[in-house]
C-alpha cells in the first residue's frame, strides 16, 4: 500500500511541477518609454520599475485600463502581470512579457 501512495505522490509532483505558471503579479511603477531605434528586442518598449529592478516590454498587452500608445504623464504607478521570456529572448535580462498591466 506504501508503494501506491509514493507513486501516486510522485506522478502528482509530476503533473504539478510541469503545470508550473512562472508569471507574477507586481506592484510597479511605468517609468518610460525607451526611444531607442534598432532592428532587435534590445531596445524598443517602455521601462517599469518592479521591486528597485528597471525591466522593460515592448508588447502591448490584451488587459489594460489605459492606452499605452497616448500621451502618458510618467512615472504611472501600476499593478502588473508578467513573466520573462521562455524562449531566445530569454538572454536580454531585462526584457518581460506583460500579459496585463493596470494603472493604480
Amino acid at each position: 500500500m506504501t508503494n501506491w501512495r509514493m507513486i501516486l505522490l510522485a506522478f502528482y509532483l509530476a503533473i504539478v511541477a510541469c503545470n508550473k505558471e512562472d508569471s507574477a503579479t507586481s506592484n510597479g511603477i511605468l517609468i518610460g518609454i525607451d526611444f531607442r531605434k534598432c532592428a532587435s528586442p534590445m531596445c524598443g518598449g517602455w521601462f517599469v520599475e518592479i521591486e528597485g529592478d528597471t525591466l522593460r516590454f515592448f508588447e502591448t498587452p490584451e488587459k489594460t485600463n489605459f492606452d499605452l500608445h497616448s500621451e502618458i504623464i510618467f512615472p504611472v504607478p501600476v499593478k502588473i502581470e508578467w513573466m520573462r521570456y521562455e524562449n531566445e529572448w530569454k538572454e536580454i535580462g531585462d526584457l518581460i512579457k506583460v500579459h496585463s498591466i493596470f494603472r493604480d
